[in-house]
């Protein structure tokens, strides 16, 4: 990054709507879209390195107000074998008459690796003799295909969901004998079995078995669908030759698959497709209409056969169904004559191409589920519940209801439209996309005084009902963290939490710049809740007493104020374990550390700097010195939270204070070595949390000044590049810095305000002259943009209540006001108050 502040973003997203035409419940609507059409929007997309997500949003206006997205397992497909992707696919639910809008993320490959779920495989696909061929399945059934002079296709009926057709081909398992997953349950003897390609000549069914070449491959079976392709070279049929090309397509969760065929030189030849002839089957048929130009052929009944291989299973059972359909799309589809092996459908070919979709439903399915009611799979033996759900149709009229829902899917299928226009990085909140004016320093500061006005006499009565004795981090009114992005009103909390200090500080910060009496008698009216509490505080005992206490000592120079800042001092170095040379974040012998604790050193800096005692600034290099070592990437970029041995040995972690959040991890560490890490207030274990790089940017920055120590400045100089690298065009950072919004779509001014602090003050200390006027412009775009942007007034017509810094994110997917966004903002307008430019 050279300071022109315009990173690149690492994702960019392309908006779709999708939208059910029916008044039917579509569940798991089948949607795919051409790579070419999108690539004409955005040349650089690549299908493979995309993430797709929606929400209930069925507008872009809506999609833009959205703060968590749901993802949707994808698959790109590469159709014809050029080593590029042809299809982006995937599955979405859409109430009747619903639109939704989808985004389709996409970029750098090793950020969606990051930032992708790993789909459960639902299709698979495989070829073996000992199936005689190809087949292929979702969880609901499993297909294969005779690959010879049969060229049948049989069905196997799951009894239990699941992938088998490993298990089926496998050397020793014979998949004709009952099964709690499944078996063979189809004969097909000298029939073209259920939705094979065939022709019609003189009255009689041909195969396509006599022919010079025939060849299989699969295309792909992934998450979202399989598809299979079987192509057949010199078929002699009717005298003549016919090239043909059959793929076939089966979605995740679907009974059925689509049949899609291609005949070169099959003019006039009459191509048909249909299932085994059973005596008694139950049938309907449902003819094309001008709305649903489609075929369709159902039977039901008595067509499973028993158990055994095929020389001794010779009969039907009489208590089990099996529904078959096969539906052709088109006016001119139709009933075929029937032979008296095959029940017939003759779909309807345009210049020898055509599709029909085939579909199987067995009475049986679910009727072994195993539920496992335990945490992992080792408790499917003590914890298995047997389970007879029986979901599928189990009626002829059942079935017909699902061929007729089938029907309607293939005649009227989801619609989509893309309605970017160009490609673009995902979009700051629409409330900050046209501010009204630019506003000055003096303006800003002027609304965060009124903001604070506002705020203490709102709730001066509050916090003067708990007597400062009572209150702790948990218990009594008047403190607050968060607030209403729209009104502008603080949450009300029980207790003052890691963030009361903030408040405190904005106001000892206010009194030093206008000497208003009232802004001290609200600051001393807060902080004496603080005060004695800091010997039972955790790690933060630094931000809630640095910001209050050690600010009101400056200020007033009254001794309890100073010897509550030193009791915070002695409370951190309480909480400092020399083993692991780290301030434990929760207690005394705990076993995680995270990056806020660079902030919190500011307790110990001041204290040195206070009484004179180098302690305090050996103790904040240490634990500076390892956090860089073990909390800094080296990009840059961030981790939250390291987990180490303490010095006991323990396999039970705690990341949380009371030990509420137990991890257990096998521990082989020595003492003082670290195990693991995480990033929990983040996307993931391996992304950057923005706020997260913000305490370590302002942390180490700080540091570097106060100990003139050149490893620190090196890693605040290291994570202030991959910040500037990553900051999206308005300087506002995403919650995290890897999601950009593809899963939470959080801005937080928060962590903005306070980079912005670390950067201004890196500013001074670096030696590199054009750097350290980089990093001013840099600190100085980014407050100019939140107080254009994000503090109110934004626009003319805003009417939040002035002063109310907007879009902070404490734990995504919140979207609200933070007290510690505006402290660090007001710190920022009174750095640069003191700094002018000359």
């Amino acid at each position: 990054m050279t300071g022109t502040g315009m990173a690149a973003p690492r994702i960019k997203v392309l908006k779709l709507s999708i939208t059910n035409p029916t008044n039917d419940a579509r569940l798991n609507e089948d949607v795919v879209i051409s790579v070419a059409e999108l690539k004409r929007i955005a040349p650089d997309f690549k299908a493979g390195d995309a993430i797709v997500t929606t929400s209930e949003a069925a507008t872009l206006e809506e999609d833009a107000r959205t703060l968590q997205t749901v993802e949707l397992p994808s698959q790109a497909d590469d159709l014809d074998g050029d080593n590029k992707y042809d299809e982006l696919v995937f599955q979405i639910d859409l109430k009747p008459t619903q639109t939704r809008i989808v985004t389709i993320a996409y970029g750098d490959a090793a950020t969606i690796q990051r930032l992708r779920s790993e789909y459960p495989k639902r299709t698979a696909a495989k070829f073996t003799m000992k199936f005689d061929g190809l087949g292929w399945e979702s969880e609901a059934n499993a297909w294969r295909i005779y690959f010879d002079k049969r060229n049948a296709i049989d069905i196997w009926g799951k009894r239990r969901p699941g992938l088998y057709l490993e298990m089926f081909g496998a050397p020793d398992y014979v998949y004709h004998w009952e099964s709690p997953l499944g078996r063979d349950i189809y004969r097909i003897g000298d029939a073209i079995g259920i939705g094979a390609v065939a022709a019609l000549i003189d009255g009689k069914v041909v195969k396509v078995s006599d022919v010079a070449e025939r060849k299989w491959r699969i295309i792909n079976a992934g998450p979202v669908r399989v598809i299979v392709e079987l192509a057949y070279k010199g078929w002699k049929v009717g005298g003549r030759d016919v090239n043909l090309t059959s793929r076939i397509t089966q979605w995740a969760g679907e009974h059925g698959f689509e049949n899609r065929i291609a005949a070169d030189g099959a003019d006039g030849l009459t191509i048909v497709t249909g299932i085994v002839r059973q005596p008694d089957l139950q049938e309907k048929i449902f003819e094309p209409t001008s709305t649903q130009p489609a075929f369709a052929r159902a039977w039901w009944g008595h067509q499973v056969e028993e158990e055994g291989p095929p020389a001794t299973a010779t009969h039907m059972l009489p208590d089990q169904n099996l529904g078959l359909a096969i539906l052709a799309p088109g006016r001119e589809s139709k009933a075929a004559p029937d032979d008296p092996l095959n029940l017939l459908v003759q779909p309807q070919l345009v210049n020898g191409k055509g599709s029909w979709y085939v579909l199987g439903v067995w009475d049986q399915e679910h009727s072994d589920d195993l539920i496992v009611n335990a945490p992992n799979a080792e408790g499917r033996n003590r914890y298995g519940t047997l389970a007879s759900t029986f979901s599928a149709p189990r009626t002829f009229n059942s079935f017909i209801d699902l061929v007729s829902e089938a029907a309607r899917r293939i005649t009227k299928p989801a619609t989509f439209e893309i309605l970017s226009r160009h490609v673009a990085a995902e979009s700051a909140p629409p409330d900050t996309q046209q501010p009204g004016k630019k506003k000055t320093y003096a303006e800003a500061l002027n609304l965060l005084k009124q903001s604070a006005e506002r705020t203490a006499q709102r709730w001066e009565s509050i916090i003067s009902k708990t007597p400062p004795a009572e209150a702790s981090g948990d218990k009594g009114l008047g403190f607050f963290s968060e607030g209403d992005n729209q009104t502008g009103e603080w949450k009300e909390q029980k207790g003052i939490y890691w963030t009361g200090g903030f408040w405190v500080g904005e106001l000892w910060q206010l009194y030093a710049q206008t000497k208003d009496e009232r802004f001290r008698r609200w600051a001393e009216l807060w902080n004496a809740r603080l005060l004695g509490k800091e010997l039972n505080e955790n790690h933060d005992t630094g931000f809630l007493n640095y910001y209050s206490s050690v600010l009101g000592y400056r200020q007033t120079n009254d001794p309890k104020y100073r010897a509550g800042g030193l009791r915070a001092a002695e409370r951190l170095k309480q909480l400092y374990n020399p083993t692991t040379e780290l301030v434990a974040a929760w207690g005394v012998n705990g076993d995680d550390t995270i990056i806020d604790t660079m902030m919190n050193l500011q307790i110990w800096w001041w204290a040195s700097r206070e009484t004179n005692d180098p302690q305090w600034r050996a103790l904040g290099l240490k634990h500076a010195l390892k956090s860089a070592a073990w909390l800094i990437r080296e990009d840059g970029s961030v981790i939250q939270s390291v987990h180490y041995n303490p010095g006991d040995n323990r396999q039970e972690f705690n990341s949380s204070q009371g030990g509420n959040s137990n991890l257990k991890f096998p521990n082989n560490a020595r003492p003082g070595e670290k195990v693991f890490t995480h990033t929990h207030q983040g996307f993931a274990a391996d992304t950057t949390w923005s706020r997260g790089a913000a305490w370590a940017l302002y942390g180490f920055a700080v540091g570097a000044g106060e100990t003139k120590d050149p490893r620190l400045l090196a890693t605040a100089e290291k994570v202030a590049k991959y910040v500037l690298d990553r900051l999206p065009e308005d300087g506002v950072a995403w919650y995290d810095f890897v999601d950009e919004g593809v899963h939470f779509r959080n801005r937080d001014t928060s962590a903005a305000a306070i980079m912005a602090g670390g950067l201004l003050r890196l500013s001074e200390l670096t030696p590199d002259q054009t750097q350290a006027a980089n990093y001013r412009r840099e600190g100085e775009r980014i407050v100019q943009s939140l107080i254009d942007r994000y503090l109110t007034p934004v626009s003319a017509d805003d009417k939040t209540p002035p002063g109310s810094l907007r879009h902070g994110s404490s734990t995504r997917p919140s979207d609200v006001m933070l007290v510690y966004g505006n402290y660090y903002l007001l710190e920022d307008l009174l750095w640069l108050d003191e700094h002018k430019r000359n």
